[in-house]
């Protein structure tokens, strides 16, 4: 289980009252992650704005960010496919990657959202997480260019998955879409929790 990515796909949902009860979990896993220095640093510091941010102005501040308008969508596709057929085949796609993987999600939220997508990566084994956060990046980095475009203090979160892709800027190319990978399905780790219930994916099945 990689536990850096899990800790920046939990960074990226709703707050509420189970994340901010495990921010400092999730800040220890930034600071034992193979990111860089400057980037814990720059979690470091938003974890402690979300520490200290009263609940009710850190969700204003997140839904003005995220559900309002679609510049810094969390769903990859979005910045691909709008609202097109295209987007919802691509979504079954990644959905049957899920499942190829013995992911089962039960979850309002689609399967292109990005902290879910996250926490799937954080199971697999590190080529193929690797090799499906490489694909995934220009989509990933659609997100990181408007948040710091927004000035968002969730801009470290996406500058961080950016530097660990093999995509060196947030140069947004959209020709095709190549997250879906071509390696063997491979078992997942069981889900690691910070805590109480501050996960991407609310209800997961694994299979043994």
């Amino acid at each position: 289980m990689n536990l850096g990515l899990k800790a920046l796909a939990c960074l990226l949902l709703y707050p509420d009252a189970a994340l901010k009860d495990n921010l400092q979990e999730i800040k220890e896993a930034v600071a034992e992650s193979t990111l860089a220095n400057d980037q814990k640093e720059a979690l470091e510091i938003f974890i402690n704005h979300m520490i200290e941010t009263p609940m009710a102005d850190l969700q204003k501040e997140y839904v003005a960010t995220f559900d309002i308008g679609k510049k810094a969508s969390l769903n990859l596709f979005e910045h691909m496919h709008g609202d097109s057929r295209e987007r919802g085949s691509a979504m079954i796609n990644l959905k049957k990657l899920y499942e190829e993987r013995g992911l089962t999600i039960e979850s309002n939220e689609f399967p292109d959202h990005l902290p879910m997508f996250l926490e799937f990566l954080s199971g697999l084994n590190d080529a193929e997480a690797q090799a499906l956060l490489d694909g995934a990046a220009r989509h990933i980095a659609a997100i990181d260019v408007a948040l710091k475009k927004e000035e968002s203090p969730w801009a470290v979160v996406t500058g961080a998955i950016m530097s660990l892709t093999a995509m060196k800027n947030s140069e947004v190319k959209f020709e095709r879409d190549d997250l879906l990978p071509t390696t063997e399905a491979e078992s997942f780790d069981s889900p690691v929790r910070f805590g109480g219930n501050a996960d991407p994916v609310q209800t997961v099945h694994f299979k043994k």
